[in-house]
């Protein structure tokens, strides 16, 4: 199908759906046209020495303009170069300077429309971004970018604006930076008249049949709800090499802003923000107390930066003078003091000792240790910059407020981590609800304002990719209850670098998202009609079905055949009534081949576990065993003995782990044994239960899932300390299973023995905090589980299991070995 048939197909759409919803056109100017017959009847005029974004602008109107009529506006520099009655005036001129329009108090990419008897004006903010210095025009240049930031600030830092460059596209010359007020106007005006982008490319996008198209009568002012509105997308970057024009036109026809004054460049100010302070390499050896001690040990290496040592007073100065630097070296208005990723544990150096809160669960177990120093670097550098920010997202094992800071310094912007897409869940939602009500209260009057960090990354290959995952009205509650509270959202986005894969489904997200960024009150079953009508043409009924299904059934996909075969009967009705080779065809078999995968997975889910191994626990008499961890009473003899393989291939490790099951009373017991030439070597990471510091050292871990229950997760230290958790529902680490472990270092081995209590399946409604629940592995009803070891040297980590997952961790519910007593 052509580009010509293409838009004259979806303008048939469109006169259809404004016909069927009573769409009334703004209200126009007596005998006044932009375009009257397909012939043009005004011009566009811009500034002699127009801004960036301006000339685009009037590039985007031309262009759509033409689209929808055949008629091409000239674009000139006075209103007097030509002889058109109309005049439409794109950013700020001479001629809107005469007309007293002026983009005075557009922030965040608010625009004017105003409308006079011969003339529009389409204006907002479109200052150029000029980067400061240093810094590097790409990837080849970064190390000379590091050199020269060492030289202004004296010292070994790292550089927080490195990926600078890819917000640059040299094929357009704009930045992703530069003001787009005037563009967001062109946008609106062409979005009145019906198009729409739903794709970065002529298949997305909505082209209505405009032979005539009146001089609108309009005077507003359009501002958005939400000042931050930006997609980080992994993959493809503003600047990717990949991105083209109609990439980057998609892009900025969503609305987005980067949010430049308000949280400056993203890495600096949003992301992992201590890491330039202590990830290079003359740090780690000058100063091996600025990072966490565990194991006896200071890491310097995880993830390339190590982690931080927050009782460090040395680095502590080292960040505020870093921030201070940033601050006005490259005029930040925000810059971040957050860990990196994975910063699951406290530093077990003496000055942190106590400052971690396990008995607060998962979210909160550094909360206080994390908030305590992000407060305290802020209110340094409010001494000398009070009207500077610094932030810290709460996040993993800090997303609970602290405790014991009651009020947070002024200038201290705190982030919130969450996932939308789950907040289907009444009680997910409630919990991030109930979240922000706290972490509000702790601000002082004047500061009660958050951010927001969303995760739309379901389509990464690692992240439940080809799942049908719509939430466009959690998406739309969401955004409501933030207007107010919040400046914004920075979602991250996976985009598949080689083409618009990744977009087949998410796409509707992004565009909800966007409009509702502009506009939380907007009605967000409108815009699904509409986008069904549009998108979808004459299979808009059995694509809204498709949708709207998916959207309250898609957290079961990964576990229900049946599930599945609705997905593809709903597809397929869609798929039917699209007419062969038609746009909306091609628009419904992009879904179809992004979700393909899932007709793997359904056959993989009605075979269920096959070729997994399975180990007999026989009954036994408690009175039999003394547990010490030596594994030589009369309690395990005469049972079957189950070996552990490399994770992913199976293959016999380094070094062999061999264990026993056996079941006595209302409990399960487990004897293993790990070999180890390296005893002196034997890595402790902690000898405290519920101390997440047991994950840097050696560790057994054994997963269980019951008839009723799936799944729970108790790791044991080889010093007998014991952290579990119910995978539930997460990471929930205030559970107990009231497991007894007691471990023995013998001559090239140490070993383990553990009583694991088990419960009748209702105990969980009486007390869902403690003990396993199910009924007594039988043949018939058996359990599922993996008895897993970690064993962590300088020289890397090797994991092995007892059935072999496959991948790169143990928690693959599938590949869990079968469990059953006789």
């Amino acid at each position: 199908m052509n580009v010509k048939s293409v838009l004259a197909t979806t303008a048939a759409a469109l006169a259809a759906f404004l016909c069927a919803a009573e769409w009334t056109a703004p209200a126009v100017a007596a005998d006044a046209f932009l375009v009257k017959d397909g012939q043009p009847c005004a011009d566009i005029v811009i500034a002699e020495q127009p801004r960036r974004m301006a000339r685009l602008a009037a590039e985007e109107l031309q262009s759509g303009i033409e689209k929808m009529s055949g008629a091409k506006l000239s674009i000139v520099a006075s209103s007097a170069a030509t002889d058109a009655p109309v005049h439409v005036y794109v950013g700020r001129s001479a001629e809107t300077d005469r007309l007293k329009i002026t983009d005075e108090g557009l922030k965040y990419g608010a625009f004017r429309m105003v409308s006079g008897p011969n003339w529009l004006a389409l204006l907002g903010n479109d200052d150029d971004y000029v980067p400061r210095e240093p810094y590097n025009r790409s990837n080849a240049d970064y190390r000379a970018t590091i050199e020269a930031w060492d030289k202004i600030t004296g010292e070994p830092w790292g550089y927080p604006h490195g990926n600078l460059y890819k917000e640059y596209n040299p094929k357009m010359k704009i930045w992703e930076r530069d003001g787009r007020g005037s563009f967001n106007a062109v946008t609106e005006f062409l979005r009145m008249q019906g198009m729409r982008w739903y794709l970065p490319d002529p298949l997305g996008e909505i082209v209505p049949e405009r032979k005539t198209i009146a001089l609108p009568q309009v005077d507003k002012t359009v501002r958005p709800d939400f000042a931050v509105r930006f997609l980080y997308q992994y993959g493809r970057m503003f600047a990717h090499e990949g991105a083209t024009r109609d990439e980057v036109l998609w892009q900025l026809r969503l609305g987005l802003d980067n949010g430049d004054s308000v949280v400056g460049a993203m890495e600096a100010g949003l992301s992992h923000g201590i890491n330039p302070v202590h990830n290079q390499d003359a740090v780690k050896k000058a100063h091996p107390e600025y990072y966490l001690l565990a194991g006896g040990k200071r890491d310097t290496e995880q993830f390339g930066g190590g982690r931080p040592c927050l009782s460090s007073q040395g680095l502590f100065e080292q960040n505020v003078k870093y921030v201070r630097a940033v601050y006005d070296i490259l005029g930040a208005p925000l810059v971040s003091v957050m860990p990196q990723d994975g910063y699951g544990t406290v530093c077990q150096c003496d000055l942190c000792k106590g400052k971690d809160t396990p008995q607060r669960g998962w979210n909160g177990i550094l909360s206080d240790y994390v908030w305590a120093y992000t407060n305290r670097v802020a209110k340094e550098v409010c001494k000398t910059h009070p009207d500077r920010k610094v932030s810290c997202f709460a996040y993993g094992t800090y997303l609970l407020p602290p405790e014991k800071i009651d009020v947070l310094s002024p200038n201290v912007l705190v982030g919130i981590c969450q996932h939308r897409r789950l907040f289907y869940d009444a009680a997910e939602r409630r919990k991030f609800d109930d979240l922000r009500r706290v972490w509000l209260a702790k601000m002082p009057e004047g500061s009660k304002q958050l951010i927001i960090w969303d995760y739309y990354i379901h389509a990464h290959p690692r992240n439940n990719p080809y799942m049908p995952f719509f939430f466009p009205h959690a998406i739309a509650s969401d955004l409501r209850s933030l207007k107010g509270i919040s400046v914004g959202d920075a979602i991250e986005v996976y985009r598949n670098p080689k083409g618009m894969a990744s977009l087949a489904v998410d796409h509707l997200n992004l565009y909800v998202t966007a409009r509702m960024w502009w506009d939380s009150g907007a009605d967000v079953d409108a815009l699904l009609e509409e986008y069904y009508t549009l998108y979808y043409g004459p299979a808009r009924e059995e694509m809204k079905a498709f949708i709207s299904w998916c959207e309250g059934n898609f957290e079961a996909l990964g576990k229900n055949p049946d599930k599945i075969d609705k997905v593809f009967a709903l597809l397929d009705a869609g798929r039917a009534k699209a007419p062969a080779g038609s746009v909306y065809e091609k628009r419904i078999a992009m879904i179809a081949d992004y979700l393909a995968p899932l007709k793997e997975l359904r056959a993989q889910l009605s075979k269920g576990r096959e070729n997994v191994p399975e180990i007999v626990a026989f009954d036994r008499n408690a009175a039999d065993i003394v547990l010490d961890g030596k594994l030589d009473d009369t309690f395990w003899q005469n049972l079957r003995v189950g070996g552990l393989g490399e994770l992913q291939t199976g293959r016999p490790p380094m070094e062999g782990t061999t264990f026993k099951a056996a079941w006595a009373g209302d409990a399960l017991y487990f004897g293993i044994r790990c070999e180890e030439r390296d005893m002196k070597g034997l890595n402790i990471g902690t000898t405290r239960n519920k101390d997440t510091n047991l994950w840097n050292g050696d560790c057994i871990e054994i997963l269980l899932e019951t008839q009723t229950h799936s799944y729970y997760q108790i790791a044991i230290s080889p010093s007998g300390a014991i952290v579990d958790l119910d995978r539930k529902k997460g990471l929930d680490t205030l559970w107990s299973a009231g497991a007894q472990a007691a471990t023995f270092a013998g001559a090239g081995f140490w070993s383990l023995e553990v009583r694991i209590p088990v419960f009748p399946p209702q105990h969980e409604e009486v007390d869902a905090l403690n003990g396993v629940c199910g009924r007594k592995p039988n043949d018939v009803f058996p359990w599922y589980f993996n008895v897993c070891r970690q064993r962590v040297r300088a020289n890397g980590k090797e994991f092995t299991a007892f059935s072999p997952t496959g991948v790169d961790h143990f928690h693959e519910l599938l590949k869990f070995g079968k469990l059953y007593v006789r």
